[in-house]
């Protein structure tokens, strides 16, 4: 057993949790280490920088049993990775790089891609920034490491391809001249066509004053094309969860529309609601190309 690790718990939590002896929580900790150090064979990383990463992933209400339910062996490989500890940089290479053909598998991204796909990752996870640690130093621990460098590695292709799209696309910030249709009756098209830019203007506010997850959802749906499914595997939700989140952020950011253009414009209700009306039924058209733009 590597001696110090309840010390260098306790340090990192200042204090130790009420009711814990100083022998069991050395013995609980030298048991973790030996399970992870054993998963990882030939990852060597010292025992009690160890324990004192894993006492600062604990809430300061939460006792060292909930040590137990964390994934201790991704734990250990990810803060060895963050460490520079170079097999563990083997290691993360040979188990999990491969998780992001998986992530990406339905982007059906061309060979190139996938290599530059591969190598963000790498650079994101592994290397450090000029005043941060790499990304895999943030790892809670709390689902297996696989999935959240899946996750990681399904945000990082699905930004190049916007990155890309936006080289190709003619940039446009009239959003409601989407809208337009030949079509339209005599009303709606003047309602459009006289009041364009307070509808841009409150549509495109409207969507910034959502909160960050309500745009990222609405952008991996009307601008990433994510399914239901893909919702569920990426926030670790059932998809029913995931369609409810969606159906909520798209009715947030309609009524925001209305609540800014009620503000702004007098209109009779039943000319606000019409026109809403319109932009909701053409939803996928006008968040595809706003979001490409507006959303962080």
């Amino acid at each position: 057993m590597t001696p110090g690790l309840a010390q260098a718990f306790i340090s990192a939590r200042e204090g130790i949790p009420a009711g814990v002896s100083l022998a069991d929580l050395e013995e609980r900790l030298g048991r973790l280490l030996d399970t992870a150090r054993a998963h990882w064979p030939g990852v060597d990383l010292d025992g009690a920088r160890f324990a004192a990463h894993l006492a600062r992933h604990l809430p300061a209400d939460s006792t060292p049993e909930a040590l137990e339910r964390l994934h201790l062996p991704d734990l250990y490989l990810a803060h060895a990775c963050a460490e520079g500890v170079p097999a563990a940089h083997a290691a993360f290479e040979a188990h999990l790089l491969s998780e992001v053909n998986v992530a990406v598998a339905r982007l059906k991204l061309p060979p190139a891609a996938l290599d530059e796909v591969r190598q963000l990752v790498r650079q994101k996870m592994l290397v450090p920034g000029p005043d941060t640690p790499p990304k895999l130093a943030a790892y809670p621990g709390t689902g297996p490491l696989s999935g959240w460098v899946r996750a990681a590695a399904l945000w990082l292709a699905l930004d190049l391809q916007r990155q890309r799209s936006s080289h190709d696309t003619p940039k446009d910030d009239s959003t409601l001249s989407l809208l337009v249709d030949p079509g339209d009756d005599p009303e709606l098209a003047y309602l459009k066509t006289t009041y364009r830019t307070e509808f841009n203007t409150a549509f495109g506010q409207a969507l910034a004053n959502l909160s960050p997850r309500e745009r990222n959802l609405l952008r991996l749906k009307y601008l990433d094309g994510l399914s239901i499914d893909q919702f569920g595997a990426l926030y670790g939700v059932h998809r029913a969860t995931g369609a409810r989140w969606v159906v909520a952020a798209q009715q947030a950011l309609l009524e925001e529309t209305r609540r800014l253009l009620t503000e702004r414009l007098r209109l009779t209700g039943s000319q606000l609601d019409s026109v809403l009306r319109l932009i909701s039924s053409q939803l996928d058209v006008s968040l595809s190309r706003l979001l490409r733009s507006r959303v962080d």
